[in-house]
């Protein structure tokens, strides 16, 4: 599902993941730059003293023609934090 947070707070489509990839940071980000949303800048800063990252392949893509209500219609609430694992190396 993807949640569209403040002002939408709505979910307002889903996708499938298909593969996963891992690559090392400068070809990561060549292969997502463009649509990737960031900045190179902040893409370097994110991944700071790691040297592989993880990108998703999404399949299936569907946008909702009328976006749902989290609570009411899935029983969820929206996350307030993140939690972020990642192994160094």
């Amino acid at each position: 599902m993807v949640y569209a947070s403040s002002p939408v707070q709505k979910v307002i489509g889903e996708f499938e993941i298909g593969e996963i990839f891992k690559y090392g940071l400068a070809t990561l980000w060549d292969k997502t730059k463009e649509y990737s949303g960031i900045s190179e800048a902040y893409f370097y800063e994110y991944f700071a003293d790691r040297k592989h990252g993880f990108t998703n392949q999404i399949k299936n893509k569907t946008k909702f023609k009328i976006p749902t209500n989290l609570k009411e219609d899935y029983n969820l609430t929206p996350p307030q934090s993140f939690a972020y694992w990642s192994s160094k190396g």
